[in-house]
This record gives C-alpha cells, structure tokens and sequence, in this order.
C-alpha cells in the first residue's frame, strides 16, 4: 500500500470515528429523552390509575345517593297511597253543631272586645291631641292666619318667584348666549 492509501485510509477511519461519535451523541440525547418521555408517561399513569380510583368512589357514593332518594321517594308514595286509603270521619250532628256556635260566639266575643279596646285607645288620643292643640291655642304659640291670608301671601310668593325666574332667564339669555 501506498502512503497515499495509508493516508487516505486514516482519513476515512478519523471520519468514521468522528461520525460514530456524533451518531452516538445523537443516540444519547435521543435516549435522555425517551428516559424522559418514560418518566412523564409514568407519571401520567400514575396520576390516571389515582383518578380511576377516585371516580370508582364517586360513582359508588352516587350510587348509594341514588338509592337513598329512591329509597325516600318510594317512602314518601307509600305515605300517600295509605293517607289516602285512611279513611276520614266526619259527622255533624247537634252536639257538634252546638259546639261550633259556642266557638263561633267566643270568637266574636273576643273580636268585639278586640275592637273596643282599639277604639277606646283611639278616642284617648283623641282627647290627647285635641288638648295639645287648645293648649297650644291658648298660649298663642304658633302662627295662625286665616284662610284668605294665606291664599294672598301664597299667591304673591308665587308670583314672585316666577318672576324672579324669568328675570334670571332675560339676563342669562341677554348677557350669555346673545
């Protein structure tokens, strides 16, 4: 062989030791990412195998809810089928005649007792108020103006503040805006 072959034959074995290295650094990261991959698909499993675990739980506790609102349910039909199967007696006869007036005259009694003291209570205030009102008349506290005076001072007060209102809009519109 010649020193060119030899030459040449080194290159191409430096070549492929390089190319073999890189191809193996590739496998490498190629295989850190797999372990990576399996990592987090375990992980994954794990958390899907807990949350299996916690529906199978909540399907039984809605299961078991289910049953107790059946369960009640067929309790609260059997209550009305048997209410409805009791039969009610009910008779009307004097006696009970008699006891339904009596009750009825107690409870009219008790109204017009109710009413009475009500009424009593308002003439009391009554009284109490009209003395306030001729007291205050016999001490001269207040004002009092008869009816045409109070219609006169109303009537100018009116008057007035509408024509203080339009005397403001005059000025507003002639000094403002024209």
């Amino acid at each position: 062989m010649k020193n060119t072959d030899k030459y040449n034959n080194l290159v191409q074995s430096i070549k492929d030791d390089e190319e073999k290295e890189k191809e193996q650094n590739r496998f490498d990261a190629t295989l850190e990412q797999i372990k990576e991959t399996h990592s987090l698909a375990r992980i994954t499993l794990d958390a899907t195998r807990e949350a299996n675990e916690a529906n199978a739980k909540t399907l039984k506790g809605l299961n078991a809810a289910t049953q107790s609102v059946d369960n009640a349910i067929t309790g609260i039909c059997n209550a009305i089928v048997q209410a409805q199967q009791t039969p009610v007696k009910t008779r009307l006869d004097d006696e009970s005649l008699k006891q339904l007036h009596d009750r009825h005259t107690q409870w009219l009694g008790q109204e017009k007792q109710t009413l009475n003291d009500h009424h009593r209570q308002q003439e009391e205030s009554w009284q109490k108020h009209s003395q306030r009102l001729t007291d205050i008349v016999k001490n001269n506290e207040g004002v009092w103006i008869s009816t045409k005076l109070f219609y006169i001072v109303g009537t100018l007060s009116l008057l007035s503040i509408i024509t203080i209102a339009m005397e403001i809009a005059f000025y507003v519109y002639f000094k403002w805006i024209a």
